[in-house]
C-alpha cells in the first residue's frame, strides 16, 4: 500500500479508497479520502469505523490506540487529527504518567474544520460544526458551532 502514498492528493481518489478498503479500512459506501492518512498508536485498522458518504481532505491523522467511530455524511477538513490517547497528569513528579485511552465518536453530518484536533473521549454531536484549528477537549452537543472557545447553537438555522 506504500505505493499509493506516492499518488498525489486529489488524484485517483476512487482507486485509493478501494486500496484502503483492501488494506483493512472499514468504510461505508461513498466515503472517500483525497489523500492517504497517517496512522499512529497501534495502527490497528479495526479500531477505525467510517460510515457512508463521508469525505476526508488531505493529511488527516488517526491515532488508533482506541476506537474512532465516524458517522455518515461527515466532512473532515485537511490536517484534522483524531487523538485517542494521552497521559495521566496527576503525579506532580511525572506529569506525562501512564498512558490513558478513550474512544472518539463523530456523529452523522458533522463538519470538522481544517487543522482541528479531536482529543480522547470526545463525542461530537450530529450536525455540529467545528471551526478551523479548534482543539476539542469536551463533548459537543448536536447542531452546535464551535469557534475558538465559543459554542453557538445551530438549532435556529435548522
Amino acid at each position: 500500500m506504500a505505493v499509493f502514498k506516492l499518488v498525489p492528493p486529489f488524484a485517483a481518489t476512487r482507486v485509493r479508497t478501494r486500496a484502503m478498503r483492501l488494506a483493512g479500512f472499514n468504510m461505508g459506501h461513498g466515503s472517500l479520502f483525497w489523500d492517504w492518512p497517517s496512522l499512529g498508536g497501534s495502527g490497528e485498522l479495526g479500531l477505525l469505523k467510517i460510515g457512508e458518504h463521508s469525505g476526508f481532505n488531505v493529511r488527516c491523522h488517526f491515532d488508533l490506540e482506541d476506537e474512532i467511530r465516524i458517522g455518515n455524511h461527515v466532512s473532515v477538513g485537511h490536517e484534522v487529527m483524531f487523538i485517542t490517547h494521552g497521559h495521566d497528569t496527576t503525579d506532580p513528579q511525572r506529569r506525562a504518567g501512564r498512558i490513558t485511552r478513550a474512544p472518539i465518536v463523530i456523529e452523522d453530518g458533522a463538519w470538522l474544520g481544517a487543522r482541528s484536533i479531536i482529543l480522547p473521549g470526545v463525542r461530537i454531536g450530529a450536525g455540529a460544526v467545528i471551526g478551523s484549528s479548534v482543539v476539542v477537549a469536551e463533548d459537543v452537543p448536536e447542531h452546535t458551532l464551535v469557534m475558538g472557545t465559543q459554542k453557538i447553537s445551530l438549532a435556529r438555522w435548522r
